[in-house]
């Protein structure tokens, strides 16, 4: 049994010997791999293929005495070539995480049937690295017991868990519950379906599942503009992959049980979980259809959808001129007026027009229903003559901010709308 704590391991030099066999705490990792090198040189290599895979700037290692006090170090190499010893550093001035994994593998690589213990391995490395070395693990090395601790939802999705544990302290004493796997894995398979990832929402306490990748970018910066603060911790808001799922045909009940299932089962702590979902073409009665279909659950955005209000004529035209890298060098500034004037043909045009529109940008009835995120992509193409174009999910974060800067009092329904869905309360 190895037990790797996430405190910073002094691993970088000891003495030489004939170590066949890691300490408890690897304090002898450099003549553990120096005796390594010389009798299983092709576990070494292997060990460096390894390391390149979840480190991309690793290189090479190599062992020296180090001249100052005839200890055996462990040098790293940013390149796979050792011909400019100038370029080595030693172990110990490189990140914690490497000399982690370095202990690690070489438990792993040259040991059979252990159990590894690796505490809070997301504190020691990034992402990228924490999947690197969980796949090793799982394809490799599958002999071996792991048992992970961790906060990050992201190790959780990577690990593939045999079993799931959930630890509380309540005062002195800690106690762990663990959770239904059979129905993780269940879930797991719907969300694949449905394109979540159940990273979304592991450790979550609320979760709002929104319309799309708009609403999951522009929320967080709505609420921090009328609350002066960041969203509350626990708090996750997420867009729904396949929105007809939720909101045609008959299955529909079952698609938000299939959510709340995944949010209730993944983040056991959950207090709450909410849908928003634009208001589109939707009438009174399929409306309240969708409500009760998700057991009351479900909000609607006050517009057909959030770029109903963005239409605002100087930051359409500033999200033009940031965007506009090709616009000729004589070509005549444009106005505020002059983006307020096609807007207005625009929308009184065939293809954009509708009952409400009453020849008014400002006409709240007519921003209510107008498809506002078709008519900024066609204003916008006008204008720059096709140099600029609006892409509603990439773009609409962008002229959002604008519209904070320039005029941020036509977003106050907005502002309310979002503050009462994260915290009950207007903006």
């Amino acid at each position: 049994m190895f037990n790797f704590s996430a405190e910073r391991l002094n691993v970088g030099a000891s003495g030489f010997g004939n170590v066949r066999r890691l300490s408890h705490n690897a304090d002898n990792l450099p003549a553990f791999l120096h005796t390594l090198m010389g009798e299983r040189g092709s576990i070494t290599d292997r060990l460096k293929d390894h390391l390149r895979a979840i480190f991309p700037t690793f290189g090479n290692l190599t062992i020296r005495s180090n001249p100052a006090n005839g200890l055996a170090e462990i040098l790293i190499w940013p390149t796979t070539a050792m011909e400019q010893p100038e370029l080595a550093f030693p172990l110990s001035e490189s990140g914690t995480g490497l000399g982690q994994v370095i202990a690690i593998l070489s438990v792993v690589m040259t040991t059979t049937e252990s159990v590894i213990i690796i505490d809070e391995i997301n504190t020691f490395l990034h992402p990228g690295a924490v999947k690197a070395l969980l796949r090793l693990f799982q394809t490799e090395y599958s002999q071996h017991q792991y048992i992970i601790s961790t906060h990050s939802p992201e190790v959780i999705s990577f690990s593939n868990p045999s079993t799931l544990h959930l630890v509380q302290r309540r005062g002195y004493r800690s106690s762990a519950r663990a959770l239904s796997l059979g129905e993780v894995r269940e879930l797991r398979e719907v969300t694949q379906e449905l394109g979540i990832s159940m990273a979304d929402v592991f450790a979550a306490d609320r979760i709002l599942w929104v319309e799309g990748t708009t609403e999951e970018f522009c929320f967080p910066e709505i609420y921090r503009f009328a609350t002066q603060k960041a969203l509350p911790a626990g708090y996750k808001i997420h867009a729904v992959p396949d929105t007809g799922r939720l909101t045609a045909g008959k299955n529909t009940g079952l698609v938000f049980e299939i959510y709340r299932k995944l949010s209730d089962s993944t983040a056991p702590l959950v207090s709450d979980v909410k849908f928003s979902l634009d208001a589109e073409k939707f009438s009174e009665k399929d409306k309240k259809n969708f409500d009760g279909a998700s057991g009351g659950r479900v909000e609607f955005l006050p517009r057909r959808h959030l770029e109903c209000y963005l239409i605002h004529p100087q930051s359409i035209l500033d999200f033009i001129a940031d965007k506009d890298h090709f616009k000729p060098r004589d070509a005549a500034p444009l106005t505020p007026g002059e983006v307020a004037t096609t807007l207005m043909r625009l929308a009184a045009e065939m293809k954009f027009k509708i009952p409400e529109w009453q020849g008014k940008l400002d006409d709240v009835v007519w921003l209510t229903r107008v498809d506002a995120a078709n008519l900024i992509k066609a204003v916008c193409e006008e204008i720059s003559e096709a140099r600029v174009t609006f892409n509603k999910n990439l773009d609409s974060l962008a002229l959002l901010r604008l519209v904070i800067r320039n005029n941020a009092s036509q977003l106050k329904e907005l502002c309310d709308y979002v503050c009462r869905l994260v915290d009950g309360t207007a903006g």
